[in-house]
């Protein structure tokens, strides 16, 4: 059975009077679980290894249509949260933590209509330092930049592409390169391209950024040089 046959079961064995006043709603359970997939999917953050997807997800109602859940929220919200890890897990993508969802009404949200929001948090365990675990930007294209850092970690060598003019590394969730590791802050490094080569620049990190043991504030990068961001090393290699 699918995740969405799943929840769907669920709602059709909810209590039969909640049940019947509930269909009255011109807004369907499975319409707002078809809106948290639709943000699910569109939300996505590529990794080397895996696809991360939001795990918080907020769905607005208008105050009238709202209404009509409001005797079964706190169950639609659990069972929202199950169907939407199923999903996660039938089509192969990760969440940092197990997804939570809440509906909520606002008066600015037209009659009939859903708006959701839909959020990555970083889990409450930080990945230990000899488990670093890389993700790129979506838009970045393996293969297509000759330009790029090779990291070597416990599951084997990454290749990131370094696809654009200007580029952020940390371990933040909102960096063009993030690097979860407990040695690198959340917004460690900043690479740029001008003058015809890379530059890297520490960003006020806690434990520095080094070029060669050498720690820097900016530094033009060479082909071979080693860049090691609070210890996490990788090489840069432009051919």
């Amino acid at each position: 059975m699918s995740a969405l046959a799943r929840f769907e079961s669920f709602m059709e064995n909810m209590v039969e009077g909640s049940v019947a006043r509930l269909f009255r709603s011109p807004i369907q359970p499975a319409e707002i679980a078809k809106r948290l997939e639709r943000a699910m999917e569109t939300q996505q953050t590529i990794s080397v290894r895996r696809v991360i997807v939001p795990n918080f997800y907020r769905a607005f109602l208008n105050p009238q249509d709202f209404t009509a859940f409001q005797p079964i929220r706190a169950e639609m919200e659990r069972e929202m949260a199950t169907y939407l890890a199923d999903l996660a897990q039938e089509r192969g993508f990760a969440m940092l933590e197990h997804p939570r969802v809440e509906l909520s009404a606002d008066a600015g949200v037209g009659r009939h209509t859903i708006q959701v929001v839909a959020e990555t948090s970083s889990a409450p365990a930080t990945p230990a330092a000899d488990h670093t675990q890389v993700f790129q930007p979506a838009q970045a294209q393996p293969g297509q930049s000759r330009t790029r850092l090779l990291l070597n970690t416990p599951a084997g060598r990454h290749v990131i592409p370094l696809e654009s003019t200007q580029l952020t590394v940390g371990r933040g969730l909102n960096n063009d390169i993030i690097l979860e590791d407990t040695r690198v802050s959340r917004h460690h490094a900043q690479l740029r391209y001008r003058a015809r080569r890379f530059w890297i620049n520490d960003m006020g990190s806690t434990n520095g950024t080094f070029v060669n043991g050498e720690q820097i504030e900016e530094k033009a990068l060479r082909d071979g040089d080693t860049i090691s961001l609070g210890g996490l090393e990788l090489t840069f290699k432009e051919s």
